[in-house]
């Protein structure tokens, strides 16, 4: 049996759809979403997140924040999470090579921008690249219109609403997503809640923050 091609060690057993070879069970364990730019529908990376899933437990301060939000939260402003997750599994078609870590961040600066706009002072905290620029823009516009309203019948979120939801989706990422600088399960999780095919990834365009 050949030699798998990343280590040169191991017996290559399984084929890696994103080398196009075969390569060791090891190398696909270790390297997968590190070294390796997986596409979403690999079997094996799958299972693996399945079973991280399952017996990862989660961080302690993880807990705390989940523990801070209000049980009735997602039920009150639900719609509003909906809007906002489906314009980023929306904005995933168009730059498939973005991962969980670039829509952490657009979170991250939108949530600093609205923390800045509740003190009385507008001052966008843009993220960095052009694909989080995108999301962070697109994200915005929701915000914008939800915060001022052109139906004089609908209710206005109010700023300190908005940095609740931003930090409730940060926290979302972090519950859904392994932290794998390439993971994407974040995002696939996304596409599917919104039945939207995962692109394949463009491993040459990938953001690197």
């Amino acid at each position: 049996m050949a030699r798998c091609p990343l280590c040169s060690e191991r017996s290559a057993k399984r084929f890696c759809p994103a080398k196009q070879t075969s390569i060791c069970a090891v190398c696909c364990g270790t390297k997968r979403e590190v070294e390796i730019d997986c596409p979403s529908s690999c079997a094996y990376l799958k299972t693996g997140r399945s079973y991280e899933t399952e017996t990862r437990p989660l961080a302690p301060d993880v807990v705390a924040r989940a523990k801070s939000f209000r049980p009735d939260f997602v039920s009150e402003y639900g719609p509003v999470l909906e809007i906002l997750g489906q314009a980023v599994a929306q904005e995933r078609q168009r730059s498939p090579w973005i991962v969980d870590h670039d829509v952490m961040e657009v979170y991250r600066a939108l949530g600093a921008t609205m923390k800045t706009l509740s003190s009385g002072i507008y001052y966008e905290s843009l993220p960095e690249g052009p694909a989080r620029i995108a999301i962070f823009r697109a994200l915005k516009t929701i915000l914008d219109s939800l915060m001022s309203p052109s139906d004089a019948q609908q209710r206005a979120l109010r700023v300190s609403e908005v940095v609740e939801i931003l930090d409730f989706l940060f926290l979302a990422v972090s519950v859904n997503s392994n932290g794998r600088p390439k993971s994407r399960q974040y995002l696939d999780w996304l596409s599917e809640m919104f039945q939207l095919d995962p692109p394949p990834p463009e491993s040459g365009r990938l953001i690197i923050p």
